[in-house]
């Protein structure tokens, strides 16, 4: 065999390897992109059912029915309901993240509005995607099993969301004297955890209302500001608003 022969024979043999290469390529992307899918369409039907029938009522069988999948499989994905419950609560959580971490300030807001525009992301985008009837089972689970591993995963959400706040307070401290009233870390600690408790409140209710609730958070925010330091007319004073040296 010529030279020519063999480097032609050659370049043939490459390019069979790089369509067989691309084939399998393309083989791995669908299954990926087919496993998605199913992933997906299990968390929906699981979203509908806790919410239509309740989380102790709905079986695995009847989330596989729904998704139009076997239950084996539900099983290869999620090894119980409450690891397909967490899973649909990570997502949601990285929903709200995405938002809150996007947020825009609005400079004609005060204090007390922005604080309760931000957190009502955490609250509106929660309840858009699990309802009151499911978040009941979560809280419920949290206090019932508190060293379980699907609370102390929840407690890592919980702990993030916290942080984004934080970060949202600072940058209002950054931005706004008044702001300076509330850049002790216990403060924000308070004003999240009463946020939270609002929010266990309205999950138990179901006849309030979204706008409610914020409400109630933003005329008790401002209560709290208002202690905090503000003159009559309305605005702050950045020396009141700075915690005292010791010994004075």
């Amino acid at each position: 065999m010529s030279m020519e022969a063999k480097i032609l024979k050659e370049k043939k043999n490459i390019g069979r390897q790089s369509v067989g290469a691309g084939h399998a390529g393309s083989s791995v992307g669908l299954r990926e992109r087919q496993k998605a899918d199913r992933r997906r369409r299990i968390m929906a039907g699981a979203e509908v059912l806790f919410g239509t029938e309740g989380f102790e009522a709905t079986t695995m069988a009847a989330i596989a029915d729904h998704a139009g999948v076997s239950r084996p499989t539900v099983f290869n994905y999620f090894r119980s309901k409450d690891e397909l419950l967490l899973a649909i609560v990570f997502e949601v959580h990285r929903k709200t993240q995405a938002q809150v971490r996007s947020f825009q300030l609005d400079p004609a807001a005060s204090l007390a509005e922005a604080i309760c525009s931000f957190l009502r992301v955490y609250t509106q985008t929660s309840l858009d995607f699990i309802d009151r009837r499911t978040w009941r089972h979560v809280e419920a689970t949290c206090i019932r099993m508190p060293d379980s591993d699907f609370v102390q995963q929840y407690d890592q959400l919980t702990d993030e969301m916290l942080q984004d706040f934080r970060d949202f307070i600072n940058k209002l401290v950054g931005e706004t004297v008044a702001a300076r009233c509330l850049q002790s870390e216990p403060m924000v600690d308070i004003m999240f955890n009463h946020w939270s408790a609002l929010f266990i409140q309205l999950i138990r209710d179901q006849s309030t209302t979204v706008d409610e609730h914020i409400a109630r958070l933003r005329k008790d925010l401002s209560v709290l500001i208002t202690a905090l330091a503000v003159e009559p007319a309305g605005r702050y004073r950045a020396s009141d608003c700075v915690p005292p040296q010791a010994g004075t």
